[in-house]
């Protein structure tokens, strides 16, 4: 492959490199070099390196996925996954940019969460409990259903791997609310949180399928043979258990 040699020394390079910033910069970098197609090569390269269970090559992928929604990279995602429709690597396409919901959006069954006021709060009330040390208080804001509540409740110093679980977990939910979580990089980086999300049907297709090749073969299987998740993502969890297999 024509790009095998220098994509392996930028791969080793991303993975020495302890700060989780610079690799996304040095990530997005290189794709601004790269013409669509080398581009692709590079996501398939990385992906399959993540898919048998490599841990830098899954560190590598894991800065990868947070590049590709970068205000750098994020527009430059359609024609990235129309070139990897036309050379046949759907698997790649489908966490690039997949295919839009056609049907309409389902009726948002999520509350707001009951803080004892006896009347319902603000937002602004809500981003501010988001910042509380009370864990009485945090063990309700969890359950909020607004993302912008969210982004503020993970930063809190008091806020435990436990607490972002139940985000990720908690059903109905929301997808900006699971994709707020997937761009916060100090939970992300965690197993519990990632398989969490893998496993709630309500997380968008794009985060799903980038967190996949991150998962063990235990909740890769289990993953796989779940009906309430989407085809995509079942097919992927399957193609990266015949990878390890090998």
């Amino acid at each position: 492959m024509e790009h095998a040699t220098s994509f392996g020394e930028l791969f080793g390079r991303l993975a020495r490199l302890d700060e989780i910033d610079m690799r996304v910069g040095l990530i997005c970098e290189r794709f601004e070099s790269l013409s669509d197609q080398e581009s692709i090569q590079l996501l398939d390269e990385a992906h399959r390196g993540a898919a048998i269970g490599a841990t830098d090559a899954q560190s590598v992928f894991l800065a990868l996925g947070w590049a590709l929604f970068e205000p750098r990279l994020a527009p430059r995602r359609p024609e990235l996954g129309a070139a990897a429709r036309r050379a046949e690597l759907h698997h790649i396409a489908d966490f690039v940019a997949p295919f839009l919901d056609d049907d309409p959006p389902a009726e948002d069954k999520r509350l707001v969460p009951d803080f004892g006021r006896e009347r319902p709060l603000t937002l602004g009330e809500r981003k501010s409990l988001a910042r509380t040390h009370d864990r009485s208080l945090i063990q309700r804001v969890v359950r909020d259903p607004h993302p912008d509540v969210v982004r503020i409740l993970l930063d809190n110093p008091s806020l435990t791997e436990d607490d972002v679980v139940r985000i990720c977990a908690a059903r109905p939910n929301h997808p900006s609310v699971l994709q707020t979580v997937y761009r916060h990089r100090r939970w992300v980086v965690r197993y519990r949180p990632r398989n969490a999300m893998v496993r709630n049907p309500d997380t968008p297709l794009d985060t799903a399928l980038l967190l996949a090749p991150l998962l063990r073969k235990g909740e890769l299987r289990e993953a796989a043979s779940s009906s309430e998740l989407s085809p995509p993502l079942r097919l992927s969890c399957k193609a990266i258990l015949e990878m390890r297999a090998t």
